[in-house]
């Protein structure tokens, strides 16, 4: 190699190096702020409720259907685990983890009129 071509690659290959740097840097950072969002359904005496975990501590304890009059449980295990996850997606899209009775109709979970 000529003097000229290897005083034009060094620069180029150190610029190549610190964008790789600074790249790894950011994408680790960002991988340590996020947290680990779980809906884990529980049966309770008369039927089921849900936790959401966050980082597997818990965060949300629901033992009843949330939106509606009354303390009524989920009348099924996954009737508790889809209404958890919706809540997850809203928590993840930094919205309030609140259930209206319109979406629980919607979800078609027994017990909701």
């Amino acid at each position: 190699m000529t003097k000229r071509k290897l005083s034009w690659l060094i620069p180029v290959v150190l610029l190549l190096l610190l964008a790789g740097y600074r790249y790894y840097r950011d994408s680790s950072q960002q991988a340590a702020d996020m947290v680990q969002l779980t809906v884990v359904p529980f049966e309770t005496g008369g039927g089921w409720g849900y936790k959401v975990m966050v980082d597997n501590r818990s965060y949300i304890y629901q033992d009843v259907i949330p939106g509606i009059a009354g303390n009524r449980p989920f009348r099924s295990k996954d009737d508790a685990a889809r209404v958890g996850q919706a809540v997850v997606e809203k928590l993840m899209a930094h919205q309030r983890p609140t259930m209206t009775l319109t979406e629980l109709l919607k979800m078609q979970v027994a017990g909701v009129q």
